[in-house]
């Protein structure tokens, strides 16, 4: 018995790896918790279930078109909804400069790039919790909206509120970080404070050495006061990355 294939499916599951691919591969979040082969598995899993047939001819260049826009789609959702994600880290780098750990670095594979002892805990915490709570699920779901609203063979418009939704995520970012790592970072201003005190009053002593293991231990006693944070935080985290799926959306339609 011979195999038939339905042409207007096979665009469709084209389109929709397309879609999901830029996506995953543009996240952050993402492209921390899972390796590539991982990443690779998610994106054909996920555009297998949102496939759905594209009417139409088979000509190369409304083909290209209709790549070209769900690739942008797909990247500009991943990357403008896992921005907010980039707190956690921001937060963990503050105290590993304060309390001089930034010169400690260690090597993340996944990532391929260098974390901080702070940062990458952190960055490593945050996602832990984000997928304990649905945080995964909400991308998928979030995915799946832009395909109700943006169809694979549609089309969209590149506004200029789109960039006022990036720049209004990192006006977030660093606000959100900072109040994050403030017990740890006003712990370590007070401890060098002390040590400035020390260092005025003993001039012979070697305050420079003996700063390093009392910066570090005013670190490590200050940073669960951040720790349990974490879960609200990482609740505003989905929040706003909800908030800017609808956001994005709305400006990427043709009206």
């Amino acid at each position: 018995m011979d195999g038939i294939v339905d042409a207007a499916w096979v665009i469709g599951l084209f389109l929709s790896i397309i879609r999901v691919g830029a996506f995953v591969a543009s996240s952050p979040i993402f492209s921390r918790a899972f390796p590539p082969i991982g990443r690779l598995v998610l994106t054909v899993a996920v555009g297998l279930a949102l496939a759905e047939p594209v009417p139409g001819g088979l000509e190369v260049g409304g083909l290209v078109g209709m790549a070209v826009v769900n690739t942008v789609i797909g990247l500009l959702l991943g990357f403008l909804t896992g921005l907010i994600f980039y707190l956690f880290e921001i937060a963990g780098s503050a105290i590993d400069f304060t309390s001089s750990l930034s010169v400690a670095t260690v090597f993340d594979p996944v990532a391929g790039r260098r974390f901080s002892v702070f940062g990458h805990g952190f960055s490593l915490g945050a996602l832990a919790i984000f997928l304990v709570i649905g945080g995964d699920r909400l991308m998928i779901r979030g995915i799946a909206t832009s395909v109700a609203a943006i169809p694979f063979d549609g089309q969209m418009q590149l506004a200029a509120g789109v960039a006022d939704v990036g720049l209004d995520l990192v006006s977030k970012i660093m606000v959100a970080a900072i109040e994050l790592a403030m017990p740890a970072i006003a712990a370590l201003f007070l401890a060098e404070l002390m040590l400035g005190v020390a260092a005025r009053f003993a001039p012979q002593a070697n305050v420079f050495i003996l700063g390093f293991p009392v910066k570090i231990l005013a670190a490590l006693a200050t940073v669960s006061f951040v720790v349990l944070a974490f879960p609200a935080a990482t609740s505003g985290t989905m929040e706003v990355a909800e908030r800017t799926f609808r956001d994005v959306l709305s400006l990427l339609m043709v009206r």
